[in-house]
């Protein structure tokens, strides 16, 4: 536990502070790719971030295990350079880049959920805050008015993020995806409303063209005025809810727990008025 916690911490400096960036060459998505950064020669990970996740290893250096050499015969034959501190086994590499002397490095020998692991720490640092839409707007809602509530479709992506490190049989890449799956709705008025509205997608935007009678997907009808609180308003929330799944260059697979994200909305919920003359 204590090797995994700092093998992520390490993950997460080098990403802040070494990674170089590029168009992609479809869209305007940026790239961020990390070639085999290592921290104090002893932990190496790759991290490849793109908008569509990917199962190629990057190939700026060729790396392959190091074998006992002896200055007086040369390369020996025999096994391959390994050592082990703790409960985790390292394993010796060349890093072999075009133009550079090779270099040796101590690499641990992780299973690939930790990879997993290491990928969805950076993953979760792209999910965007899911900021909310209303319509109509948050601060002049109306009682038995439906309210619709949306998010924009930009946010409403898989996020992916893919790490790697390089093994005897060739680079070893675990592609980690947040997906969203649900937008939560919580409208603030606790026992007087019906509870949270759960949508499979990102909602409807409302445009005048729709007017005020087609229902929508996630529309929540408030039955109460928001004067009832003291502050004259209900702390509403929007959610979205992401599952986290990974997959692996081997043919491993599984999940990670969701990832909620939200954001905060004061909610002025008005009661109309109408005068009846006959």
């Amino acid at each position: 536990m204590k090797f995994r916690i700092i093998f992520f911490a390490i993950m997460a400096i080098f990403f802040s502070f070494n990674s170089t960036a590029d168009a992609d060459q479809n869209g305007p998505v940026v790239v961020i790719d990390e070639f085999g950064s290592v921290v104090d020669r002893t932990i190496i990970a790759g991290i490849f971030v793109q908008q569509n996740d990917t199962n190629s290893a990057p190939n700026s250096c060729e790396w392959s295990a190091s074998v006992p050499r002896d200055s007086g015969q040369g390369q020996g034959a025999g096994t391959e350079v390994t050592k082990e501190i703790g409960s985790v086994s390292f394993r010796l590499y060349d890093r072999a880049c075009a133009g550079e002397i090779t270099n040796y490095y101590w690499i641990p020998e992780v299973s690939s959920e930790q990879i997993a692991r290491s990928a969805a720490s950076v993953v979760y640092d792209s999910i965007p805050a899911p900021f909310g839409d209303f319509a109509p707007p948050a601060r002049q809602g109306l009682i038995n008015v439906g309210t619709w509530f949306w998010v924009q479709p930009a946010v409403w992506q898989p996020k992916s993020v893919t790490a790697w490190i390089p093994t005897p049989q060739g680079p070893i890449t675990v592609t980690t995806t947040a997906t969203p799956i649900k937008l939560i709705f919580n409208p603030g008025d606790g026992f007087r409303g019906s509870g949270n509205k759960t949508c499979t997608g990102p909602g409807v935007r409302w445009t005048e063209l729709i007017g005020d009678q087609l229902p929508s997907p996630c529309m929540y009808t408030y039955r109460h005025s928001s004067a009832i609180n003291s502050s004259g308003l209900f702390s509403a929330s929007v959610s979205i809810v992401w599952r986290v799944t990974w997959r692996s260059s081997t043919g491993a697979s599984g999940t990670l727990p969701n990832v909620t994200t939200s954001s905060s909305h004061q909610m002025n919920i008005r009661e109309f008025q109408a005068l009846v003359t006959s």
